[in-house]
């Protein structure tokens, strides 16, 4: 339900607020007065474009409308030299807040009357006179039959390539695993390949540790130790060092040997330094190949051995693939039959509806058909598509909708919503009493009353049959360069009944007006 709607330099309103209640509300007010603009603030939200809608009071326009329900939402759009709709205060693209606005608001007005021309639309309309199952078991198959095209179609071009593609994921994989790798053996192969390129340099320099180790260091050490302990039995200080240097001096020895050792051991191999780097190459070119890390090298060959699996039982899937598409194609044109004969029922229903419920609103000889039109191949929707025909001169075929002026789909609109029941939360019209009197505004302010038991409902209105019937009644008056509205109610509201009806307030519109609110208030 819309709650309030706040509009800021839109054409000629500088600022306005319209506060809503449940049920039918009605806008009146003087020719000019700004009516209709709150009805285009809120076409702005539907996604209707915005040129020249700008007003002088600034650079921008603004409309926000602030919606309850389950899921409260604060909906507004931006006009001016930036555009910016927002949802919650989160800035979106248009057509996210157009889907969004159509979820809670049907308009029907000149302009917004395109959304009752459309043939999705105008399907919709139809289907709410069905069993959902029908339409759900109907998308359902078609959603399975769209993913079995789609898979078809990738597997018979994987096919078509498929011997090729086999060929080289064979070579992949034997490639891969005929090098036998080993996690890190990369690292540890480099670190042994480096210490054979460097033997000389690695021999020339632990020789002359070991020599400046064995010829001067240990001995000049073993000296120092001498002298320490001989000092040692005057002082215990000297003797503390000496047993400290004797411990280095162990040490400095330990070295000496592992380097002696290491010198021993110290030999070249030509032939395994060309393993080595024959080994070292063959990682590289993997790496290179098929992936930086030995790691994703051997990722790499699983995820070829998986393709080739697939690729080698393509022919079998394809068969299988056939086979169960068929089976969907048959079943999805049984549930398109199904549901095309429930349309076709209901098609007769709601053509005979319309044309009562028109006779009511003003159109006695009007006609109404449905038509249903086979389409070349099943849509996301059905077997058919729906197009309404309609016309209110008796000499005249019925004709699209789109040749229906801007009253006469209002009230389509109003026979529609009361016989389908397909409306969003908060239904608005503008031009619904185009033309009518007498009788017939009071029928149709009798409908709008009905609608607006089920849904929340907005009209804008000269007619005071349908202002009397509202629940709640707002006129709209320009003060200057603002545009006001105000709830009415009491002697107000029976001051503008009295308007409507005569255009003065006179004892007798006064009394007039009293009457319609006895006769036809909520």
């Amino acid at each position: 339900m819309l709650q309030r709607l706040e509009v800021h330099n839109l054409a000629a309103i500088r600022e306005a607020t319209l506060e809503l209640a449940p049920g039918l509300n009605v806008l009146t007010g003087e020719t000019g007065a700004g009516k209709s603009l709150l009805v285009d603030a809120l076409a702005l939200l539907l996604g209707e474009k915005a040129e020249g809608m700008v007003g002088p009071f600034g650079d921008s326009l603004l409309v926000t409308a602030f919606f309850l329900g389950e899921e409260p939402r604060v909906l507004s759009r931006r006009v001016g030299s930036r555009s910016t709709p927002r949802i919650d205060g989160e800035v979106v693209s248009l057509k996210e807040l157009q889907e969004e606005a159509e979820r809670r608001l049907s308009l029907h007005a000149q302009h917004g009357a395109l959304a009752l021309l459309s043939p999705r639309r105008q399907r919709e309309l139809l289907d709410a006179l069905l069993d959902p199952a029908l339409l759900s078991r109907y998308q359902g198959l078609y959603a399975r039959r769209q993913a079995l095209l789609e898979e078809r179609r990738t597997l018979e071009g994987a096919l078509r390539e498929k011997r090729a593609r086999e060929d080289l994921l064979r070579f992949q994989i034997q490639e891969i695993a005929e090098a036998r790798l080993r996690v890190g053996e990369d690292l540890a192969l480099e670190e042994e390949a480096k210490r054979l390129r460097h033997l000389e340099a690695l021999r020339e320099r632990a020789g002359r540790a070991y020599t400046l180790l064995e010829e001067e260091a240990l001995d000049r050490l073993d000296l120092a130790f001498r002298e320490l302990r001989a000092g040692g039995r005057f002082d215990r200080a000297l003797e503390a060092l000496a047993q400290d240097l004797e411990a280095a001096l162990q040490g400095v020895r330990a070295v000496a040997r592992e380097l002696a050792d290491y010198l021993e051991g110290l030999e070249g191999d030509p032939r395994r330094l060309a393993e080595l780097e024959e080994r070292l190459s063959l990682l590289e070119r993997l790496k290179r190949k098929y992936g930086p890390t030995l790691e994703e090298v051997q990722a790499f060959g699983e995820r070829a051995r998986e393709e080739l699996a697939r690729l080698e039982g393509g022919e079998a899937r394809l068969e299988a693939l056939e086979k169960e598409l068929q089976e969907v194609q048959e079943a999805l044109l049984r549930a398109g039959e199904a549901l095309g004969e429930a349309r076709e029922r209901a098609a007769r229903e709601l053509a005979a509806g319309m044309v009562r419920e028109l006779g009511e609103l003003g159109f006695p000889k009007a006609r109404f058909l449905v038509d249903l039109r086979p389409l070349p191949e099943p849509g996301p929707f059905g077997l058919q598509e729906v197009a309404f025909r309609f016309s209110a001169n008796p000499h005249l075929p019925p004709a699209p909708l789109g040749a229906a002026s801007g009253g006469e789909l209002s009230r389509l609109a109003l026979a529609l919503a009361l016989l389908t029941g397909a409306e969003a939360p908060t239904v608005v019209f503008d031009e619904v009493d185009t033309g009518l009197g007498g009788e017939t505004a009071w029928k149709v302010a009798e409908r709008l009353a009905r609608l607006g038991e089920t849904r929340q409902v907005l009209v804008v209105t000269h007619l005071p049959q349908i202002a009397a019937k509202a629940h709640r009644h707002l006129r709209v008056a320009r003060v200057g360069e603002e545009v006001r509205v105000e709830v009415l109610e009491g002697e107000e509201r029976v001051k503008e009944l009295a308007r409507l009806l005569s255009g003065q307030y006179t004892e007798a519109a006064l009394a007039h007006a009293r009457l319609l609110l006895s006769q036809g208030g909520p």
